[in-house]
Protein backbone atom coordinates (compact mmCIF):
# COMPACT_ATOMS: atom_id res chain seq x y z
CA UNK A 1 0.00 0.00 0.00
CA UNK A 2 2.66 2.30 0.86
CA UNK A 3 4.77 2.10 -2.71
CA UNK A 4 1.56 2.80 -4.51
CA UNK A 5 1.03 5.57 -2.67
CA UNK A 6 4.27 7.11 -3.05
CA UNK A 7 4.27 5.94 -7.30
CA UNK A 8 0.47 7.91 -7.32
CA UNK A 9 2.61 11.12 -5.87
CA UNK A 10 5.75 10.81 -8.32
CA UNK A 11 3.09 10.56 -11.04
CA UNK A 12 1.50 13.96 -9.94
CA UNK A 13 4.43 15.69 -9.31
CA UNK A 14 5.80 14.31 -12.44
CA UNK A 15 2.68 15.75 -14.02
CA UNK A 16 3.37 19.90 -12.70
CA UNK A 17 6.55 19.48 -15.02
CA UNK A 18 8.74 22.53 -14.45
CA UNK A 19 6.54 24.02 -11.77
CA UNK A 20 8.29 20.91 -9.58
CA UNK A 21 11.64 21.55 -10.69
CA UNK A 22 14.13 22.91 -7.99
CA UNK A 23 17.60 24.80 -9.37
CA UNK A 24 21.37 25.20 -7.92
CA UNK A 25 24.13 27.67 -8.91
CA UNK A 26 22.73 29.39 -11.64
CA UNK A 27 20.82 26.66 -12.73
CA UNK A 28 23.86 24.32 -13.50
CA UNK A 29 22.77 21.38 -11.26
CA UNK A 30 18.86 20.58 -11.28
CA UNK A 31 16.20 18.24 -9.77
CA UNK A 32 12.80 17.94 -9.96
CA UNK A 33 10.57 16.97 -6.73
CA UNK A 34 9.14 13.84 -8.46
CA UNK A 35 12.69 12.46 -8.52
CA UNK A 36 12.97 12.49 -4.63
CA UNK A 37 10.08 9.99 -4.28
CA UNK A 38 11.76 8.34 -7.24
CA UNK A 39 14.42 7.47 -4.87
CA UNK A 40 12.33 6.98 -2.35
CA UNK A 41 10.32 3.91 -4.37
CA UNK A 42 13.67 2.37 -5.39
CA UNK A 43 15.01 2.25 -1.60
CA UNK A 44 11.57 0.50 -0.56
CA UNK A 45 11.76 -1.78 -3.98
CA UNK A 46 15.64 -2.88 -2.59
CA UNK A 47 14.72 -3.49 0.67
CA UNK A 48 11.87 -5.92 -0.86
CA UNK A 49 13.75 -7.80 -3.40
CA UNK A 50 17.45 -6.38 -2.65
CA UNK A 51 19.99 -6.75 -6.04
CA UNK A 52 17.54 -9.36 -7.65
CA UNK A 53 16.50 -7.15 -9.88
CA UNK A 54 19.96 -5.91 -10.99
CA UNK A 55 20.94 -8.96 -11.33
CA UNK A 56 17.96 -9.85 -13.89
CA UNK A 57 18.37 -6.90 -15.87
CA UNK A 58 23.03 -7.97 -16.02
CA UNK A 59 21.56 -11.06 -17.48
CA UNK A 60 19.23 -9.52 -20.07
CA UNK A 61 20.30 -6.22 -20.67
CA UNK A 62 23.96 -5.97 -20.33
CA UNK A 63 23.95 -3.50 -22.63
CA UNK A 64 22.61 -1.05 -19.90
CA UNK A 65 25.26 -1.60 -17.97
CA UNK A 66 28.60 -1.20 -20.76
CA UNK A 67 26.68 2.13 -22.03
CA UNK A 68 26.65 3.34 -17.99
CA UNK A 69 30.52 2.15 -18.20
CA UNK A 70 31.36 3.98 -20.86
CA UNK A 71 30.18 7.06 -20.02
CA UNK A 72 31.70 6.93 -16.51
CA UNK A 73 34.93 6.36 -18.36
CA UNK A 74 34.23 9.41 -20.67
CA UNK A 75 34.36 11.62 -17.33
CA UNK A 76 37.21 10.05 -15.94
CA UNK A 77 39.27 10.97 -18.91
CA UNK A 78 40.62 14.61 -19.07
CA UNK A 79 39.75 15.01 -15.48
CA UNK A 80 42.49 17.29 -14.95
CA UNK A 81 40.90 19.65 -17.59
CA UNK A 82 37.96 20.65 -15.35
CA UNK A 83 36.93 22.50 -12.21
CA UNK A 84 36.34 20.24 -9.03
CA UNK A 85 32.89 21.77 -9.38
CA UNK A 86 32.38 20.77 -13.16
CA UNK A 87 33.49 17.24 -12.33
CA UNK A 88 31.34 17.10 -10.06
CA UNK A 89 28.46 18.53 -12.01
CA UNK A 90 29.08 16.05 -14.71
CA UNK A 91 29.13 13.31 -12.07
CA UNK A 92 26.16 14.32 -10.87
CA UNK A 93 24.29 14.05 -14.72
CA UNK A 94 25.63 10.73 -14.37
CA UNK A 95 24.57 9.28 -11.01
CA UNK A 96 20.78 10.92 -12.63
CA UNK A 97 20.55 8.46 -15.82
CA UNK A 98 21.99 5.70 -13.46
CA UNK A 99 19.23 6.61 -11.24
CA UNK A 100 16.75 6.41 -14.24
CA UNK A 101 18.12 2.98 -15.52
CA UNK A 102 18.44 1.34 -11.90
CA UNK A 103 14.64 2.56 -12.14
CA UNK A 104 13.51 0.90 -15.43
CA UNK A 105 15.27 -2.35 -14.15
CA UNK A 106 13.36 -2.35 -10.22
CA UNK A 107 10.00 -1.79 -11.98
CA UNK A 108 10.62 -4.52 -14.70
CA UNK A 109 11.17 -6.68 -12.06
CA UNK A 110 8.27 -5.46 -9.78
CA UNK A 111 5.51 -5.79 -13.16
CA UNK A 112 6.86 -9.03 -12.99
CA UNK A 113 6.51 -10.34 -9.02
CA UNK A 114 3.14 -8.16 -8.51
CA UNK A 115 0.25 -8.90 -10.30
CA UNK A 116 -1.14 -4.87 -8.77
CA UNK A 117 1.68 -3.29 -10.85
CA UNK A 118 -0.13 -3.14 -14.06
CA UNK A 119 -3.22 -1.49 -11.98
CA UNK A 120 -0.98 0.99 -9.90
CA UNK A 121 0.88 1.94 -12.99
CA UNK A 122 -2.17 2.23 -15.34
CA UNK A 123 -4.05 4.62 -12.57
CA UNK A 124 -0.81 6.89 -12.67
CA UNK A 125 -1.07 7.32 -16.38
CA UNK A 126 -4.22 8.17 -15.97
CA UNK A 127 -3.41 10.90 -13.59
CA UNK A 128 -0.86 12.23 -15.53
CA UNK A 129 -3.33 12.35 -18.48
CA UNK A 130 -5.65 13.95 -16.88
CA UNK A 131 -3.41 16.63 -15.19
CA UNK A 132 -1.45 17.08 -17.95
CA UNK A 133 -4.98 18.02 -20.24
CA UNK A 134 -5.72 20.47 -17.29
CA UNK A 135 -2.88 22.23 -17.57
CA UNK A 136 -2.29 22.17 -21.42
CA UNK A 137 -5.83 23.82 -22.10
CA UNK A 138 -4.85 26.18 -19.23
CA UNK A 139 -1.28 27.34 -20.56
CA UNK A 140 -3.09 27.41 -23.80
CA UNK A 141 -5.87 29.78 -22.92
CA UNK A 142 -3.96 31.55 -20.44
CA UNK A 143 -0.32 31.55 -20.23
CA UNK A 144 0.17 31.28 -24.69
CA UNK A 145 3.13 33.53 -23.74
CA UNK A 146 6.74 32.02 -22.56
CA UNK A 147 9.02 35.16 -23.62
CA UNK A 148 8.40 36.28 -20.09
CA UNK A 149 11.20 33.71 -19.12
CA UNK A 150 13.41 34.59 -21.60
CA UNK A 151 15.54 35.22 -19.30
CA UNK A 152 15.60 32.23 -17.17
CA UNK A 153 16.56 30.27 -20.58
CA UNK A 154 13.73 29.34 -21.64
CA UNK A 155 12.81 30.11 -25.38
CA UNK A 156 10.67 32.34 -26.18
CA UNK A 157 7.35 30.08 -27.35
CA UNK A 158 4.04 31.97 -28.35
CA UNK A 159 0.89 30.95 -29.50
CA UNK A 160 2.29 26.47 -29.31
CA UNK A 161 1.18 24.60 -26.44
CA UNK A 162 4.29 23.92 -24.00
CA UNK A 163 2.10 23.03 -21.00
CA UNK A 164 4.40 22.73 -17.39
CA UNK A 165 7.03 21.74 -19.52
CA UNK A 166 8.20 25.28 -21.05
CA UNK A 167 9.48 22.70 -23.79
CA UNK A 168 7.60 22.25 -26.91
CA UNK A 169 9.92 19.42 -27.64
CA UNK A 170 9.67 18.16 -24.77
CA UNK A 171 5.89 18.72 -24.14
CA UNK A 172 5.22 17.32 -27.82
CA UNK A 173 6.63 14.45 -27.12
CA UNK A 174 4.78 13.71 -23.81
CA UNK A 175 1.58 14.04 -26.07
CA UNK A 176 2.58 11.51 -28.90
CA UNK A 177 3.43 9.06 -26.36
CA UNK A 178 0.79 9.42 -24.34
CA UNK A 179 -1.73 9.11 -27.80
CA UNK A 180 0.53 5.79 -28.49
CA UNK A 181 -0.21 3.95 -25.61
CA UNK A 182 -3.76 5.24 -24.99
CA UNK A 183 -6.87 2.87 -26.60
CA UNK A 184 -9.61 5.70 -25.80
CA UNK A 185 -10.45 8.03 -29.00
CA UNK A 186 -11.47 10.76 -26.69
CA UNK A 187 -7.87 10.81 -25.16
CA UNK A 188 -5.82 10.34 -28.70
CA UNK A 189 -8.01 12.92 -30.28
CA UNK A 190 -7.12 15.71 -27.33
CA UNK A 191 -3.53 14.40 -27.38
CA UNK A 192 -3.54 14.90 -31.19
CA UNK A 193 -4.87 18.84 -31.11
CA UNK A 194 -2.10 19.18 -28.27
CA UNK A 195 0.72 17.48 -30.59
CA UNK A 196 -0.58 19.78 -33.35
CA UNK A 197 -0.62 23.27 -31.83
CA UNK A 198 3.26 22.22 -30.38
CA UNK A 199 3.97 23.18 -34.18
CA UNK A 200 6.74 21.09 -33.46
CA UNK A 201 7.87 19.85 -37.35
CA UNK A 202 10.29 17.50 -35.67
CA UNK A 203 7.56 16.01 -33.46
CA UNK A 204 5.34 16.38 -36.12
CA UNK A 205 7.53 14.08 -38.64
CA UNK A 206 8.42 11.93 -35.87
CA UNK A 207 4.96 11.05 -35.27
CA UNK A 208 4.18 11.04 -38.82
CA UNK A 209 6.73 8.07 -39.28
CA UNK A 210 5.42 5.87 -36.18
CA UNK A 211 2.30 5.98 -37.69
CA UNK A 212 3.58 4.72 -41.00
CA UNK A 213 5.25 1.54 -38.94
CA UNK A 214 2.29 1.50 -36.64
CA UNK A 215 -0.55 0.85 -39.36
CA UNK A 216 1.79 -0.64 -41.95
CA UNK A 217 2.83 -3.06 -39.92
CA UNK A 218 -0.52 -4.04 -39.13
CA UNK A 219 -1.58 -3.93 -42.33
CA UNK A 220 -4.14 -0.86 -41.31
CA UNK A 221 -3.95 1.47 -44.13
CA UNK A 222 -7.47 2.70 -43.97
CA UNK A 223 -6.68 4.30 -40.48
CA UNK A 224 -3.27 5.55 -41.56
CA UNK A 225 -4.59 7.33 -44.16
CA UNK A 226 -7.28 8.85 -41.79
CA UNK A 227 -4.85 9.88 -39.26
CA UNK A 228 -2.29 11.16 -41.63
CA UNK A 229 -5.22 13.13 -43.37
CA UNK A 230 -6.94 14.14 -39.89
CA UNK A 231 -3.29 15.52 -39.24
CA UNK A 232 -2.75 17.25 -41.95
CA UNK A 233 -6.54 18.65 -41.55
CA UNK A 234 -5.58 20.07 -37.99
CA UNK A 235 -2.55 21.40 -38.86
CA UNK A 236 -3.96 23.44 -41.54
CA UNK A 237 -6.75 24.37 -39.41
CA UNK A 238 -4.71 25.09 -36.23
CA UNK A 239 -5.12 28.83 -35.27
CA UNK A 240 -1.36 31.12 -35.53
CA UNK A 241 -2.22 34.56 -34.25
CA UNK A 242 1.16 35.75 -34.77
CA UNK A 243 4.69 34.74 -34.28
CA UNK A 244 7.56 33.17 -35.54
CA UNK A 245 6.84 30.10 -33.91
CA UNK A 246 3.60 29.09 -35.25
CA UNK A 247 4.81 29.50 -39.05
CA UNK A 248 5.12 26.31 -40.47
CA UNK A 249 7.92 26.99 -43.12
CA UNK A 250 10.27 29.17 -40.63
CA UNK A 251 13.90 28.60 -41.22
CA UNK A 252 15.21 30.40 -38.17
CA UNK A 253 15.20 26.69 -36.40
CA UNK A 254 16.56 25.20 -38.95
CA UNK A 255 19.76 27.53 -39.53
CA UNK A 256 19.99 26.91 -35.94
CA UNK A 257 20.17 23.33 -35.74
CA UNK A 258 22.35 23.27 -38.56
CA UNK A 259 24.60 25.50 -37.02
CA UNK A 260 24.25 23.32 -34.20
CA UNK A 261 25.08 20.18 -35.81
CA UNK A 262 28.12 21.55 -36.75
CA UNK A 263 29.92 22.68 -33.94
CA UNK A 264 28.96 19.65 -32.20
CA UNK A 265 30.86 17.21 -35.26
CA UNK A 266 33.74 19.89 -35.40
CA UNK A 267 33.95 18.75 -31.58
CA UNK A 268 33.24 15.06 -31.89
CA UNK A 269 36.30 14.97 -34.43
CA UNK A 270 39.01 16.21 -32.30
CA UNK A 271 37.52 13.87 -29.78
CA UNK A 272 36.63 10.76 -31.73
CA UNK A 273 37.01 8.12 -29.12
CA UNK A 274 35.97 9.10 -25.78
CA UNK A 275 34.58 12.20 -26.05
CA UNK A 276 34.73 14.97 -23.53
CA UNK A 277 33.05 13.42 -20.90
CA UNK A 278 29.31 12.86 -19.98
CA UNK A 279 27.47 16.01 -19.26
CA UNK A 280 30.65 18.64 -19.69
CA UNK A 281 29.31 19.91 -22.60
CA UNK A 282 28.11 23.49 -20.88
CA UNK A 283 31.85 23.79 -20.21
CA UNK A 284 32.96 23.02 -22.99
CA UNK A 285 30.94 25.32 -24.78
CA UNK A 286 30.78 27.89 -22.48
CA UNK A 287 27.14 28.99 -22.88
CA UNK A 288 25.36 30.25 -19.94
CA UNK A 289 21.82 31.03 -19.28
CA UNK A 290 20.32 28.72 -21.55
CA UNK A 291 19.07 25.27 -20.70
CA UNK A 292 20.47 24.54 -24.56
CA UNK A 293 23.70 24.76 -23.33
CA UNK A 294 24.09 21.31 -21.87
CA UNK A 295 23.38 19.31 -24.62
CA UNK A 296 22.89 19.70 -28.84
CA UNK A 297 19.64 19.28 -30.98
CA UNK A 298 20.33 15.42 -31.20
CA UNK A 299 20.07 13.15 -28.25
CA UNK A 300 22.63 11.34 -30.68
CA UNK A 301 25.06 14.26 -30.96
CA UNK A 302 25.06 14.60 -27.66
CA UNK A 303 25.99 11.24 -26.63
CA UNK A 304 28.84 11.74 -29.52
CA UNK A 305 30.32 14.59 -28.18
CA UNK A 306 30.28 13.77 -24.63
CA UNK A 307 31.50 9.63 -24.83
CA UNK A 308 32.91 9.11 -28.60
CA UNK A 309 31.71 6.68 -30.76
CA UNK A 310 32.10 3.77 -28.30
CA UNK A 311 29.08 5.99 -25.84
CA UNK A 312 27.48 6.27 -28.99
CA UNK A 313 27.60 2.75 -29.66
CA UNK A 314 26.76 1.87 -26.51
CA UNK A 315 23.51 3.98 -26.48
CA UNK A 316 22.57 2.10 -29.68
CA UNK A 317 23.02 -1.52 -28.86
CA UNK A 318 21.08 0.14 -25.67
CA UNK A 319 18.34 0.79 -28.09
CA UNK A 320 18.52 -2.54 -29.85
CA UNK A 321 18.25 -4.32 -26.93
CA UNK A 322 14.95 -2.58 -25.62
CA UNK A 323 13.80 -2.53 -29.50
CA UNK A 324 14.57 -6.78 -28.96
CA UNK A 325 12.48 -7.35 -25.57
CA UNK A 326 9.62 -4.82 -26.11
CA UNK A 327 7.74 -5.53 -29.08
CA UNK A 328 4.80 -3.96 -28.19
CA UNK A 329 6.35 -0.63 -27.88
CA UNK A 330 8.17 -0.15 -31.32
CA UNK A 331 6.19 2.42 -32.49
CA UNK A 332 6.68 4.00 -29.35
CA UNK A 333 10.63 3.40 -29.83
CA UNK A 334 10.53 4.68 -33.67
CA UNK A 335 9.18 8.07 -32.32
CA UNK A 336 11.25 8.89 -29.50
CA UNK A 337 14.17 7.43 -31.26
CA UNK A 338 13.40 9.85 -34.59
CA UNK A 339 12.63 13.13 -32.54
CA UNK A 340 15.84 12.15 -30.70
CA UNK A 341 17.59 12.96 -34.39
CA UNK A 342 16.42 16.91 -34.08
CA UNK A 343 16.18 17.26 -30.30
CA UNK A 344 17.45 16.19 -27.03
CA UNK A 345 14.37 14.03 -25.72
CA UNK A 346 15.76 10.58 -25.48
CA UNK A 347 18.01 11.78 -21.95
CA UNK A 348 15.58 14.15 -20.47
CA UNK A 349 14.65 12.91 -16.89
CA UNK A 350 10.41 13.30 -18.23
CA UNK A 351 11.10 11.15 -21.44
CA UNK A 352 13.80 8.75 -19.07
CA UNK A 353 10.88 8.02 -16.55
CA UNK A 354 7.80 8.34 -18.74
CA UNK A 355 9.21 5.72 -21.22
CA UNK A 356 10.20 3.40 -18.06
CA UNK A 357 6.40 3.29 -17.62
CA UNK A 358 5.02 3.06 -20.72
CA UNK A 359 7.21 0.41 -21.72
CA UNK A 360 6.56 -1.68 -18.44
CA UNK A 361 2.64 -1.70 -19.51
CA UNK A 362 3.25 -1.82 -22.98
CA UNK A 363 4.87 -5.74 -22.50
CA UNK A 364 2.28 -6.20 -20.19
CA UNK A 365 -0.41 -6.02 -23.63
CA UNK A 366 -1.86 -8.66 -25.29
Amino acid sequence: MFINIVLYLIFFLFSLGQLGRISFFNQQINFYLYEVFLGLFLLVLFFKYRFNPITDAWKKSTSSFIFLFILFLSLLIGFNQYSLFENTVGFLYFLRLSLYLTYWSYLSYWSKKDPNCKKVLKNGIMIITVVTIITTVTQYLLYPDLRNLFYLGWDPHLYRTFGVFFDTAIAGTIYGMIFLFSDQFIVKSIFLIFLVLSFSRSIYLSFIIALLYLFIKKSQFKKLFIYLFILLFLIFLAPKPAGEGVNITRTFSIVSRVKDYQEGINLFLKKPIFGYGYNRLRYLRNIQGSHAGASFSSSYLTVLVSSGLIGLIGLISLMGLIWRHSKNARALIVFLGTVSLFDNVLLHPFILFFAGVLFTLFDKKQ
